[in-house]
């Protein structure tokens, strides 16, 4: 088996989005968020699309999946969205595809689920990690297997039906340890079944939240996509986990950057954002094209040990 270098949870951007702004800001006003962020001629702005890697005893773990690199079902998809990365990515670690002892995924959108599969030169659609357990949850897997007009163009059938065929495919319900240290948490809003990722290693802990906050300006309770499966419970997650994030000084991601930030900056963040506080540092007057923030210099330190908590706990 490859071995990559430290860090133990590992932030990885595969790809880039363009989505309509309207969609990605929801109910808040374009003159709102164009002061975050300036849309192209088609009204669209670029989101990052991430994975995380965990260096894990019982073998490489990856959460999401990206894009992957199947023919997109419609031309307009494949505007939308740059080329995965995550093979390369994976390649650069020393890692191959059979490396990867378990794949879990927040929500089963295609534009973060598709690279757990791949199509072969004949056409078949296989698992890419070949070797590895899928997680999912079972409300996530029962929305993307009923298609409604208004979700049919996030979800598609050959991301998961041929998991479920090699038996690959696991669901679970509610709070999970999928190996020791890493556990999956309900945080719906996004999606039916929608989930975030905790791990621990030592006294840090990191929380991968999916869907969640797809850039900073998220991070604010009232900027929800228009795409969610429920924005308001989106917005309840959302006040929930930074909460008990504060409480146990969590690193979390992705909120719009290339890098893991402290829970304890994730309000002055998100004021920041929504132009409501200074910048920390100097920042030039040229407008951003990205709805990512630029992304901080400062180093991830250990986190402090975890506090019992009574919502979306990390289990004993």
């Amino acid at each position: 088996m490859g071995k990559a270098s430290k860090p133990y949870a590992r932030l990885i951007r595969v790809s880039t989005t363009r989505e309509d702004g309207g969609c990605l800001f929801g109910a808040t006003t374009k003159e709102n968020w164009e002061r975050f962020v300036l849309p192209d001629r088609q009204n669209r702005v670029s989101v990052g699309n991430y994975s995380l890697l965990i260096d894990h005893p019982d073998g490489w773990m990856l959460v999401n999946a990206g894009p992957g690199e199947k023919p997109p079902l419609s031309t307009d998809i494949a505007r939308q969205r740059s080329r995965s990365s995550l093979t390369r990515e994976l390649k650069q670690l020393g890692l191959m595809p059979k490396d990867v002892a378990v794949v879990i995924y927040t929500h089963l959108y295609s534009e973060h689920a598709g690279g757990g599969t791949h199509m072969t030169s004949s056409g078949r659609v296989m698992p890419a990690f070949p070797n590895a357990r899928y997680v999912v949850h079972k409300a996530a897997l029962e929305e993307a297997s009923r298609l409604t007009p208004r979700n049919r163009r996030r979800y598609r059938y050959d991301d998961y039906e041929p998991l479920v065929e090699t038996g690959q495919l696991e669901t679970v319900e509610g709070s999970a340890e999928v190996c020791s240290g890493v556990w999956v948490e309900p945080a719906p809003g996004p999606t039916a079944g929608h989930q975030i990722v905790i791990c621990q290693q030592g006294k840090a802990t990191y929380a991968f939240l999916g869907m969640l906050t797809p850039t900073s300006m998220h991070l604010a309770a009232s900027v929800n996509a228009a795409f969610d499966w429920n924005p308001e419970a989106t917005a309840r997650t959302k006040n929930e986990v930074k909460r008990q994030a504060a409480l146990e000084n969590w690193l979390v991601a992705p909120v719009g950057r290339d890098e893991w930030v402290r829970a304890g900056e994730l309000e002055s963040l998100a004021a920041f954002s929504l132009g409501k506080a200074p910048a920390e540092e100097p920042q030039t007057r040229k407008p951003r094209r990205s709805a990512e923030p630029v992304p901080a210099a400062a180093a991830v330190e250990e986190a402090a040990a975890p506090a019992a908590t009574d919502r979306v706990a990390v289990p004993a």
